[in-house]
């Protein structure tokens, strides 16, 4: 019997150290430099309006977290989340046509661990920060700005994961609608080779490790980088994170079980995606919304790639038919 204890305690140890082991190895060689998503496209002016300034509000640590705010005729707030690597800014072309559109007030975060917010480019604090500063966010908008309308969470890429991560949680309701433009969900074959194309470069054995760890309550490593973005520097400007540490990278998309999360959508729910997006299958992806999300409207349209789905007139027009088809009292 005592044989047969020590034997398990030290498989247990065994196990441990053999996460370790992957959780340090180096991590792997960036391949050669590639414009996955033609980012000269962003380079071309989508409008002559000047976006608004910088604000702040404070997460409920204390930090004072940025975000951007444009007004509207309507009292529906669309809360848009951006891209991986990326920040707020890069949408002023869907929130200037949206609320000018006069479909809702856009509000623009900088997700924390991005441009102009939090202590540490490329990291949080724990896994489901974003939920909690999602929150706070909604608090605010509430009791500072005074903005009562009920709420569309809207989002692009990963930024449309972590709105089907907050459905599945604690938060899901303060947010009455969702707008999800071409959300990746890391662990499903919607995703393109797995790597979104080539853009997400993943240190897979401290993955591994990390998870092996992290299901026995060790989590003293979950700072460390996890993904890095193959985006060429010649088209950085120095308001890109072009890496990841594991808690941040956990807490941007769905849970593991990601069905569940996607099931949690609320009955108001677009998705829309390009037939030419470079990172998710669309077909892939719509087989995942209609297996798990039947209630959610989703469209692949035509011509249309992973950037012009957030950018391109046409698009823009699609999602605000819809947001205008959203009543503008019912729900949170």
């Amino acid at each position: 019997m005592l044989m047969g204890a020590a034997c398990i305690a030290g498989l247990f140890v065994l196990g441990i150290v053999a996460a370790l082991v992957l959780v340090a190895t180096p991590e792997p060689p960036l391949p050669a430099p590639k414009d996955v998503f033609d980012f000269t496209s962003l380079r071309k002016a989508p409008t002559d309006i000047d976006p608004p300034s910088l604000r702040r509000y404070p997460a409920r640590d204390g930090e004072q977290l940025a975000y951007r705010i444009y007004d509207s005729a309507s009292d529906r707030i669309l809360i848009f989340i951006h891209g991986s690597s990326y920040h707020g800014g890069g949408y002023h072309a869907l929130a200037t046509a949206l609320s000018l559109d006069g479909v809702a007030k856009v509000v623009l975060p900088n997700l924390r661990g991005h441009y102009m917010s939090g202590r540490r480019r490329g990291d949080v604090d724990y896994i489901g920060q974003y939920e909690d500063d999602l929150d706070d966010l909604i608090k605010f908008l509430r009791s500072s700005e005074r903005l009562d309308g009920p709420i569309t969470l809207g989002g692009h890429s990963s930024g449309g994961g972590l709105a089907i991560r907050f459905a599945g949680g604690a938060y899901a309701g303060d947010v009455s609608s969702y707008l999800l433009l071409a959300p990746i969900i890391p662990l499903s074959k919607a995703v393109k080779n797995g790597d979104a194309g080539g853009w997400a470069i993943l240190h897979w054995k401290r993955l591994y490790g990390l998870l092996a760890l992290n299901a026995i309550g060790i989590h003293g490593f979950n700072g460390l980088p996890i993904v890095a973005f193959n985006k060429p520097a010649k088209f950085w400007d120095g308001t890109e994170t072009l890496s990841y540490s594991y808690r941040l990278n956990a807490s941007y998309h769905p849970r593991h079980n990601y069905d569940a999360d996607i099931r949690a959508l609320a009955p108001r729910t677009l998705v829309l995606i390009g037939a030419n997006d470079e990172a998710i299958d669309a077909e892939a992806l719509r087989a995942l919304m209609a297996a798990d999300a039947p209630q959610a409207q989703m469209q692949i349209l035509p011509n249309t790639s992973h950037f012009d789905v957030f950018s391109d007139p046409k698009a823009l027009d699609v999602a605000a038919a819809w947001m205008r088809t959203l009543p503008e009292t019912a729900g949170p």
